[in-house]
C-alpha cells in the first residue's frame, strides 16, 4: 500500500508535511462566512431537491466532491479574483474553505444515498403490505420507536396530499431516534480518521490529493510560490477546454438530436454475445473525464490494479464458461471486493499498531496527549468506543442479536476507515468505492435462518433489513469528508475550534434540511414518483423492498450459509494478504490490493477512465519525466474541475428547469 516514489504528487505537500499556516489560529467561522454557508447550503438543498428528487435528472450532491460545495469555493475564488480587496489577507481564503468543508459535510446527506434511503426503508414495508406477502407481520414486529406504523401517514407520505402539509408530531420521535444515531456515528468516524491521521501523513506520507486538489482551486494567497492558484494557469484552462468540448457536445445533442455527441460510454457487450464471450461481460468504455483527471494524481500501481483486476475477474468469468462451469453471480465481484476491504482493515490496523498503543495510554491518562491534533487523542478514542457501543445497542435495542450487531457495526467501522485511507492515498472521486450492500451482506450470509416463521425471528430479521440502511448511506463519505477537513485546516491555519464548528454544522444542518426537504417533497407530490418514480416509487425504495424480501424468505422459508459469497470474500481476503506480504519483500511489486478493493466494489463504470488515466500518466512519465508530470497536472484537474462545473453545475442547474431535455444527458457521477 505505500506509495511508488517515482510517481510524484505536483499537487501534494512535501512527503510527511502536514504542516500548518504560519497563523495556525486564523480565524474562519465568522459571522460572514456563516451566513455564506447557510446560504449556500439553502441554495444546495433547494438544487438537489428539485433537480435529483423531483426531477431526477442528476444527483449533483453526490460527486466527490459534491457539486454544490465545488461550485461555492469557485464563486468565492472568482469573486476574490474580481474584487483585490478580498484576498489582501488570508481571511477570505480561511473563510472559502471552511464554507466548503462545512458544505461537504452536509450535502451528500441531502442527496439519493443520504436520508433519502432511510424513509425508503422506515416506510415500505407498512405500505406495500399485501396479500401476497408478509410485510405487514414484519413491519408489526419492528418497535414503533424505530419505524411509524400508522397507516394512514404512510398513505399520505406516499401519495400526497392536497395542501402538502406534513405531519411533523408523530416523525419527531422516530426522526430524533435516527437523528441521534446519525450524528453519534458520524462525529465517531470523525474520530476514527483523526486517529489514524498522523500515521498516515508522517510514516506513509499519504497525500490527501483532494483536499490538495480544493486548496489549489482556494483563493489567493495560498502562501506557497511553487503552487499558483488554478484558475490563473493557462495550462488548467486548456483541460477545462476539453471538458468543456465533451460536456458541450452531449449537451448540444440534449437540445438537438441531430448534433453528434460524443457519448458517456461504448458497450463492448454486443461483440461479446456467444459463448464463451459472454463470460466477459459486463465490458463496457465509460468517459469519465473527472476520474481521469483525478486519477492522474493517482500512483501508477493503484491505477494498473484497479484496471488490471477488474478484466482478471472478467476472464475468471469466461474461463469458468468455457469449462462449463456455471454459477449465478460468479466471480463475485463485490464479495471480493469486500474480502480485500477487511484484509485492508486488518493491515492499516497492524502497521498503526505503535501510535495506536499510545491512543490508549493518552486515553486512560498514562500518556501524553499529541497537543498537535485536531481532536486529542484520548477523546477521539473514546469517541469511537462511543460510537461503537451506541450503535450496537440501539440495535440489540430494537432487536437484533447482539453478536451480529456487533460484527455489523465493526465493518461499517472498518470499511469506513479503509475508504477514507483510499481517499487519501489516491483521491478518487469514487463515491460508491466503498462496499456499502456488502457491508450487511458479509454479516447475514454467514448466519443461517431456520424458516421457522416465529416472532422472534420475525423481529431479529425485520429489524436487520431496517438497519441495512446504514450501509447503504454516506457514512463512510462523511468519514473522508472529515478527514480531508482536517487536512485543509492545517494547510491553511484554520483555527482548531472553527473547523470542529463548522463539521458538526454541516452535519447537522445537513440532517435537519434532509428531513425538511423529504418530508416536504413526500406529502406535496408523493413518494411513489418522486425519486425516479413512476406509481411504485424509486430506486432507494426498490433497494428496501429486496432486503425486506430476503428477510421475509429467511423467517419463513429459511436460508443456509451462502457459501459462494463467503468463499469469495475469504479469496478476496487472501489474494490482498499475499500482495501486501509481496510488496514488503518486493519494492517494485506492480499489484496493489486498494485496485482489488476497487475494481471489485464498482469497478465497472471506473476500470476504463483508469486505465485512460494510467496509459496517460505512464507515457508522460516515460517521455517527458517528473518536470512534464508536474507541469502537464494543471491540465487534468483543469479536466477534472470543468466536468464538475460544467455537467455538474451548469447542466445540473438545466436538469431543475428543464426536466424533458436533461433526461436526453442524464448523467450520474460516481
Amino acid at each position: 500500500m505505500s506509495e511508488q516514489p517515482t510517481d510524484g504528487h505536483a499537487l501534494a505537500s512535501p512527503p510527511g508535511d502536514d504542516s500548518q499556516d504560519p497563523r495556525p489560529n486564523g480565524r474562519a467561522l465568522t459571522p460572514r462566512s456563516l451566513l455564506l454557508a447557510i446560504g449556500f447550503l439553502l441554495i444546495g438543498g433547494l438544487w438537489i431537491r428539485k433537480a435529483s428528487l423531483i426531477a431526477f435528472t442528476i444527483l449533483v450532491g453526490e460527486g466527490t466532491p459534491p457539486v454544490p460545495a465545488l461550485t461555492a469555493l469557485g464563486l468565492m475564488t472568482a469573486l476574490g479574483l474580481a474584487v483585490h480587496r478580498l484576498t489582501r489577507t488570508k481571511r477570505w481564503r480561511r473563510e472559502a474553505l471552511l464554507i466548503y468543508v462545512l458544505l461537504s459535510c452536509a450535502l451528500m446527506t441531502i442527496d439519493a444515498n443520504g436520508v433519502r434511503q432511510l424513509f425508503a426503508t422506515l416506510t415500505s414495508p407498512l405500505y406495500f403490505a399485501a396479500p401476497g406477502n408478509d410485510y405487514a407481520a414484519m413491519a408489526d414486529a419492528i418497535p414503533g420507536w424505530l419505524m411509524p406504523h400508522n397507516e394512514g401517514l404512510l398513505r399520505d407520505f406516499y401519495e400526497g396530499v392536497d395542501n402538502g402539509a406534513v405531519p411533523w408530531a408523530p416523525w419527531m420521535p422516530i426522526l430524533a431516534v435516527w437523528g441521534g444515531a446519525f450524528m453519534l456515528l458520524t462525529l465517531s468516524l470523525g474520530c476514527l480518521v483523526s486517529i489514524f491521521r498522523k500515521p498516515w501523513v508522517e510514516r506513509e506520507h499519504l497525500s490527501f490529493p483532494l483536499a490538495e486538489l480544493v486548496l489549489r482551486l482556494a483563493p489567493d494567497p495560498s502562501g506557497r510560490a511553487d503552487q499558483p492558484q488554478l484558475l490563473r494557469s493557462w495550462v488548467f484552462w486548456i483541460g477545462f477546454g476539453f471538458a468543456a468540448l465533451y460536456d458541450g457536445s452531449n449537451i448540444a445533442h440534449a437540445f438537438s438530436p441531430g448534433i453528434t455527441a460524443i457519448g458517456q460510454d461504448y458497450s463492448l457487450n454486443p461483440l461479446l454475445s456467444e459463448r464463451p464471450w459472454t463470460g466477459l461481460q459486463p465490458l463496457t468504455l465509460t468517459w469519465r473525464p473527472e476520474v481521469v483527471g483525478l486519477g492522474y494524481l493517482v500512483p501508477t500501481d493503484i491505477l494498473l490494479s484497479v484496471w488490471a483486476f477488474y478484466l482478471m475477474l472478467r476472464f475468471e468469468n469466461f474461463f469458468a464458461a468455457m469449462f462449463g462451469f456455471s454459477q449465478g453471480g460468479f466471480p463475485h465481484d463485490r464479495p471480493q471486493g469486500m474480502g480485500a476491504y477487511l484484509a485492508l482493515a486488518l493491515f492499516t490496523i497492524w502497521t498503526a499498531r505503535e501510535h495506536l498503543a499510545h491512543v490508549l495510554r493518552s486515553a486512560i491518562g498514562r500518556g501524553g496527549e499529541d497537543r498537535d491534533s485536531v481532536v486529542p487523542e484520548g477523546v477521539a478514542f473514546w469517541g469511537v468506543i462511543a460510537g461503537i457501543i451506541g450503535i450496537t445497542a440501539l440495535m440489540a435495542a430494537a432487536g437484533m442479536g447482539v453478536g451480529s450487531a456487533l460484527a455489523y457495526v465493526l465493518i461499517i467501522y472498518a470499511s469506513s476507515l479503509v475508504y477514507a485511507r483510499i481517499r487519501a492515498q489516491t483521491g478518487l472521486p469514487i463515491t460508491y468505492g466503498i462496499p456499502r450492500e456488502e457491508m450487511y451482506l458479509t454479516v447475514l450470509d454467514l448466519r443461517g435462518a431456520s424458516g421457522a416463521g416465529t416472532l422472534s425471528l420475525l423481529r431479529t430479521e425485520g429489524v436487520f433489513a431496517v438497519f441495512t440502511t446504514i450501509g447503504r448511506m454516506t457514512f463512510g463519505q462523511l468519514g473522508a469528508y472529515q478527514l480531508e477537513g482536517i487536512r485543509i485546516a492545517r494547510q491553511s491555519g484554520i483555527k482548531r475550534s472553527h473547523l470542529i464548528s463548522a463539521v458538526i454544522i454541516g452535519l447537522l444542518g445537513g440532517l435537519i434540511l434532509a428531513y425538511a426537504i423529504h418530508l416536504g417533497a413526500a406529502y406535496n407530490f408523493g413518494w411513489n414518483i418522486i425519486d425516479g418514480g413512476t406509481t411504485s416509487a424509486g430506486y432507494r425504495t426498490r433497494q428496501a423492498q429486496t432486503m425486506f424480501d430476503r428477510a421475509e424468505l429467511r423467517i419463513f422459508t429459511g436460508e443456509g450459509i451462502r457459501q459462494p459469497q463467503t468463499i469469495a470474500r475469504g479469496v478476496g481476503f487472501a489474494l490482498s494478504l499475499l500482495m501486501l506480504w509481496l510488496r514488503t519483500k518486493f519494492l517494485r511489486f506492480p499489484l496493489n490490493p486498494v485496485g482489488l478493493g476497487l475494481a471489485g466494489t464498482f469497478g465497472g463504470p471506473i476500470w476504463f477512465p483508469i486505465f485512460m488515466a494510467w496509459l496517460l500518466k505512464a507515457l508522460i512519465l516515460r517521455l517527458g519525466g517528473a518536470q512534464t508530470y508536474r507541469r502537464l497536472t494543471p491540465a487534468f484537474l483543469g479536466l477534472a474541475i470543468g466536468h464538475f462545473l460544467i455537467a455538474g453545475g451548469i447542466w445540473g442547474i438545466v436538469g431543475a428547469f428543464n426536466e424533458e431535455v436533461a433526461k436526453r444527458y442524464l448523467l450520474w457521477f460516481a
